[in-house]
């Protein structure tokens, strides 16, 4: 599942932006739709990576932190791996390094993505991680053992 689509990158970066990352050798008029969708699926694949160590995927609902990582990835990969700036620039990679240090924290449970986590379900047959202990009522208490204690 798509976390974002081309529309979604174009209208947050614009359209001629968008024409000028997915054609970088070239003049264009038209978005090149290929290349920017495989953009947006490496974003998505790195994004998985990360949360479906916590959550079911595929995700049923996207929430708006998601997809505005989903881009910010997605314009990682088309200026940086296509080479449309020559070479990284900081805003780029400040970028990447922010929504790979969100993810991360997501991942070890530091922060949330606006993702509901299921909670485990009692009713589950599914083994849990704590012990139930169950004794017999006390035979010696001080009351029975009189003098004793």
């Amino acid at each position: 599942m798509s976390y974002a689509t081309v529309a979604d990158l174009e209208l947050r970066l614009g359209q001629q932006t968008v024409i000028e990352l997915t054609n970088p050798k070239q003049r264009s008029d038209s978005i090149n739709v290929p290349v920017a969708e495989a953009a947006i699926a490496d974003a998505v694949g790195i994004i998985d990576s990360y949360i479906g160590q916590r959550v079911s995927l595929p995700l049923a609902i996207v929430p708006a932190l998601v997809k505005t990582l989903t881009i910010d990835l997605a314009v990682y990969y088309l200026k940086v791996k296509l080479g449309n700036t020559g070479k990284s620039d900081n805003g780029t990679n400040k970028l990447y390094d922010d929504a790979d240090k969100h993810l991360q924290r997501f991942a070890k449970g530091e922060t949330s993505l606006g993702l509901s986590i299921p909670e485990d379900d009692p009713t589950d047959d599914q083994p849990s991680n704590h012990a139930d202990i169950s004794s017999e009522e006390r035979q010696f208490t001080r009351s029975t053992m009189g003098r004793l204690t």
